[in-house]
C-alpha cells in the first residue's frame, strides 16, 4: 500500500528537480537557452519574409497572365462565336465582375449577348420543394414537343432555356411564369430576342470549413438537375469553382452530369474558355476544361 511516506519522498523528489532546473536556468544554461531561442526567432523571422517575398512575386506572376490573356483574348477569340447570341445566367453567390467579364469574353469572341438573368434561391431552398414540384407542372403545356418531358426541377430548367431561347412571343409565357410571385424564380435584368446558346456562371468557392456539407449537396444536385434540363434544350456552358468537392464544378464532373464545364472562375482564363467553349458546345453533350484535377483538357482547341 502506498504510504504518507512515498508521498512526501515524491513531493521533495519534484521540489528538488524544480530548484534544478531554476538554478540551471539561472546559471551555467542561461546564456545557451537565451542563445537558442534567439536563433530560432531570427530563423523565423527571415522565413517569414522570404515567404512574403515569395507570395509578391507569384501573386505578381498571376497578375501579369491575368492581364495578358486579357489583351490577347480579342485575337483568341476573334470570330469564334461571330453571329451567335448568347444568353447569360448568374447562379446567386456569383461575383457580378467575374459575370462581367464573361460577358466581355463572349463579346470579344463576336457573340451578341441576348439576355442577363439572375436565378434565385427559390430553385434548390427545402422550403420551396412542394412549391417548385407544383408549378413545373404548369410548364409542360407551354413547351414545344421537341422538348422532353421531365418533372421538378428538369422542367423548370427546360422551360428557362425555352425561354431564352425562343422569340418573344413564343418564350413570354414562361418567362412570366418564371418571374410571377414574391419569390421569382429568375430575375431580368436585360433581355432583347432569343439566344442560340446558354453560358452560366456560378460562384467562387467556399471554405469548406464554413459550409454545411449535406446542405451544399442537396442544392448541387437541385441546381445540377435543373442545369441538366437547361442543356437539354440548347449548348450550355456551366462556369464555376472547382476547388473542393462541396463546389458546384466538381459536383457537376462527378455527377457524370451532360453539360460542359469550366473551372477556376474569377480568373481571367475561365472568362476566355468559356467562351471557347461554347462556340464547341452541343445540347446534352459534356465536356470539362480548366486548371482542376478533374478537368479532362486546359481549353477546347482553337479554330483557325
Amino acid at each position: 500500500m502506498i504510504d504518507f511516506r512515498y508521498h512526501l519522498v515524491s513531493l521533495i523528489a519534484v521540489f528538488m528537480a524544480l530548484a534544478v532546473g531554476v538554478v540551471l536556468g539561472a546559471g551555467p544554461l542561461q546564456g545557451t537557452l537565451g542563445s537558442a531561442l534567439s536563433d530560432q526567432v531570427t530563423q523565423l523571422r527571415a522565413d517569414r519574409n522570404s515567404l512574403s517575398r515569395n507570395l509578391e512575386t507569384t501573386q505578381k506572376a498571376v497578375n501579369d497572365r491575368d492581364s495578358y490573356i486579357s489583351a490577347s483574348s480579342k485575337t483568341l477569340l476573334a470570330g469564334s462565336l461571330s453571329g451567335q447570341r448568347v444568353a447569360v445566367v448568374s447562379l446567386p453567390g456569383a461575383n457580378s465582375d467575374d459575370v462581367d467579364a464573361t460577358v466581355s469574353a463572349l463579346t470579344n469572341a463576336g457573340a451578341t449577348i441576348s439576355a442577363r438573368v439572375s436565378l434565385t434561391d427559390a430553385w434548390v431552398s427545402k422550403s420551396r420543394e412542394t412549391f417548385r414540384s407544383t408549378y413545373a407542372a404548369q410548364f409542360a403545356s407551354y413547351l414545344p414537343g421537341t422538348v422532353k418531358a421531365a418533372s421538378g426541377n428538369e422542367l423548370l430548367g427546360q422551360g428557362l432555356a425555352v425561354a431564352l431561347t425562343s422569340p418573344e412571343s413564343q418564350g413570354s409565357n414562361l418567362q412570366d411564369l418564371l418571374t410571377a410571385s414574391e419569390n421569382p424564380l429568375i430575375k431580368v435584368e436585360s433581355k432583347d430576342g432569343a439566344a442560340g446558346r446558354i453560358v452560366v456562371v456560378g460562384p467562387r468557392s467556399a471554405d469548406p470549413k464554413s459550409v454545411n456539407s449535406s446542405e451544399i449537396a442537396t442544392q448541387n444536385t437541385n441546381w445540377l438537375t435543373a442545369l441538366r434540363g437547361v442543356s437539354s434544350v440548347a449548348p450550355t456552358v456551366l462556369e464555376g469553382a472547382a476547388s473542393s468537392d462541396t463546389d458546384l464544378v466538381s459536383a457537376a464532373r462527378s455527377a457524370g452530369t451532360t453539360l460542359t464545364t469550366v473551372d477556376s472562375v474569377g480568373s481571367a482564363p475561365a472568362a476566355v474558355t468559356s467562351a471557347l467553349a461554347l462556340a464547341n458546345a452541343k445540347a446534352a453533350t459534356k465536356a470539362a476544361y480548366g486548371f482542376a484535377a478533374n478537368a479532362d483538357a486546359l481549353m477546347p482547341g482553337v479554330a483557325k
